[in-house]
Order: C-alpha cells, then sequence, then structure tokens
C-alpha cells in the first residue's frame, strides 16, 4: 500500500499483480486498493508525484489483464482530502486509474461526495453507500481521529440521517447512465441491533432512492 515510496514500487507491482491474477479466476471485474497509513505530517507533494507515477503503472498492467484499477480515498490514509485526490485524478491516466468512493468517509474528511462524484464522473467505479450526522452535510469541519471510539461516539449512521444527499447523488449516478457496483456499509451500529440499522437502511433505499436490493 506504500504508494509513495519509490524503494517498494517493485514489491507493490508484484505483489498487487499475483492478487489481480488470483481475483480474475472468480470473475472479478476491477481490483480496489487503500493506500498507506497517513502520517502525521499528512501526504507532501513528492508523495503524490510518486504515487501517480505507481498507480498508473499498476492500473496500465491491471488493464492487460482485463481488469479496471481503483484507489479508495480514505480517512486516516495517504489519500484523504479534496487536494490529494484532485492531484492523483490530474496526474493519473483516467484509462487506467479509476476511483472507489465512500460517501461517509469522504464526508467525515470535509468534503461534498455529491460534488466529488461529479469532479469524478465515470472514473468512479465503485462507491460504498454509508450515511453520517445531519450536522456533517457537505463535509465535516472536525475530521475524527482513528482512536474515536465509534459504539459511544459514532459518525456512521444508517441511511437516511442526513448527512449524505443520497437523492441527489442517485439522481446524478442515473443522469450520466453510471453502472458499476454500489455497495451498502455500516461500520457500527450503536443503540440497536445489526439487523435493525439494516432494516432502516433497506427501507430508506427502496422507499426513498426507489433502488430495487
Amino acid at each position: 500500500m506504500a504508494f509513495e515510496d519509490p524503494s517498494k514500487r517493485q514489491k507493490l507491482l508484484d505483489d498487487h499483480m499475483r492478487l489481480v491474477r488470483c481475483i480474475k479466476q472468480f470473475g472479478c471485474d476491477h481490483l480496489k486498493c487503500n493506500t498507506n497509513s497517513r502520517r502525521p505530517e499528512g501526504t507532501t507533494p513528492e508523495d503524490l508525484k510518486q504515487m501517480a507515477i505507481t498507480m498508473n503503472e499498476l492500473g496500465k498492467r491491471v488493464s492487460a489483464e482485463g481488469l479496471k484499477f481503483s484507489v479508495h480515498p480514505h480517512m486516516w490514509t495517504q489519500l484523504e482530502n479534496r487536494r490529494e485526490i484532485d492531484t492523483i485524478a490530474e496526474t493519473t491516466d483516467r484509462r487506467h486509474v479509476n476511483f472507489v468512493l465512500d460517501t461517509g468517509h469522504i464526508t467525515m474528511a470535509g468534503m461534498d461526495p455529491v460534488a466529488l462524484a461529479k469532479k469524478l464522473g465515470q472514473r468512479v467505479i465503485e462507491y460504498h453507500f454509508k450515511d453520517t450526522k445531519k450536522d456533517d452535510r457537505g463535509g465535516t469541519k472536525n475530521v475524527p481521529s482513528p482512536t474515536r471510539d465509534m459504539m459511544n461516539d459514532p459518525y456512521f449512521y444508517p441511511m437516511g440521517e442526513g448527512g449524505v444527499d443520497f437523492p441527489a447523488l442517485v439522481a446524478y449516478l442515473k443522469s450520466i447512465n453510471w453502472r458499476g457496483h454500489l455497495n451498502v456499509e455500516l461500520d457500527t451500529s450503536p443503540w440497536r441491533p445489526p439487523k435493525e440499522s439494516a432494516r432502516i437502511t433497506a427501507n430508506y433505499i427502496r422507499n426513498t432512492l426507489k433502488i430495487e436490493l
């Protein structure tokens, strides 16, 4: 996952291509990768330069195998905020480097997932649908620490809490005739059994978003 470290580039490429050849046997159509754990100093311009080089090379090799390569922006990693995502989008080859967007992580990292979806368009090949508090609509002002207790102080909720504008996002995806993977996630289920959280989310998807499950 150390895309920013050129000394580890060859091993990263070799390891990921072994993974590609493995998942290809199961009919997978893309490889999703996170980036390295975020350092205290954050991600530097040089880090982003090296990340783009490695992602371009890995993307070309994955494409040659008939699959797509996608990178997953995530809180507490080297690819967390809008500046970093925009830089990677602009310095990588759109034919070979795609994105996976998690609406919850995008929001809690301070971004509006609808705006980012419109920026990246068809380069997003997978979405993770996850909601947050209404107060975080459009992007939080306080990025949570990875040590925050999500059971007692949660920031992800069943869909429909209001932090993510899912109707607007789904309307945009329909407008561009988007086709890809929609995964629904809920990291924790405080205050209610997980099955109840799943029921709330399923009802929201069916009744509000009008998406059949």
